[in-house]
């Protein structure tokens, strides 16, 4: 692929699986033939650590990276354009993982920058509405930015037990699923499960690739218009 696409993972509640499906994501990625790089912006560095000891269990080995993880401080906002401008020549995908806060003058020029925002949330009383302020800060951004704002956002209900939730729950699950669905794409519910606890950033896991697919490939498509590798 010849361009650059910027896609950031955010959302200001955590808990819901955004830096996890940030590198599982990069891992689908990679299987589908695409070159990738991840941008740690969170302020815990968790995928940059994460490398790290990925690194060291297979210390004294010759491991092939299928991507590079790098991380960038966004509260630098004199520097930060100039990162992003010099990420749109990297022609690949970069994907960043985002603060979870939304007062940061930096996060606004991220989203601002980004092809696509990808929200992870889960379907309970505690998140969704956390998840709707989020989105109403995308709205207020758009209104003020005009086209200088175009990224699509997607949402990802993540972690979804469905032992959970009575009727009334459920109906009102189904309908804050219909309502997000004005604001972006609406992906398929990625189940709660253990493969999902923990991630690589060198290798993918057993089952995640299997677990994440029907989200993901919603999302792929959604970047390239097919599901179908960039390789075979």
């Amino acid at each position: 692929m010849d361009d650059t696409i910027i896609i950031t993972f955010a959302n200001q509640k955590g808990g819901v699986g955004k830096t996890t499906l940030c590198a599982v994501f990069a891992n689908y990625l990679v299987k589908k033939g695409c070159p990738v790089l991840i941008v740690d912006c969170d302020a815990q560095q968790s995928i940059k650590e994460r490398r790290k000891n990925d690194l060291l269990v297979y210390e004294g080995q010759d491991v092939k990276l299928p991507y590079d993880v790098v991380s960038f401080d966004i509260t630098k906002t004199d520097q930060l354009l100039v990162f992003i401008e010099n990420l749109k020549h990297s022609r690949g995908i970069v994907l960043i993982d985002s603060p979870g806060t939304l007062d940061l003058q930096g996060l606004v020029i991220l989203l601002c920058s980004s092809d696509f925002i990808v929200c992870p949330f889960h379907y309970d009383r505690t998140t969704v509405p956390s998840t709707v302020e989020f989105i109403g800060m995308l709205e207020r951004i758009r209104a003020e930015m005009g086209n200088r704002m175009s990224g699509q956002l997607i949402l990802i209900p993540n972690r979804q037990d469905p032992r959970v939730g009575k009727k009334n729950e459920l109906a009102l699950w189904e309908q804050t699923r219909e309502a997000f669905s004005n604001y972006g794409i609406v992906t398929p519910k990625i189940a709660v499960r253990a493969d999902m606890e923990r991630f690589s950033t060198i290798s993918d896991l057993d089952n995640q690739l299997e677990i994440v697919s029907p989200a993901f490939d919603i999302i792929y498509k959604a970047i390239f218009g097919t599901i179908e590798p960039l390789t075979n």
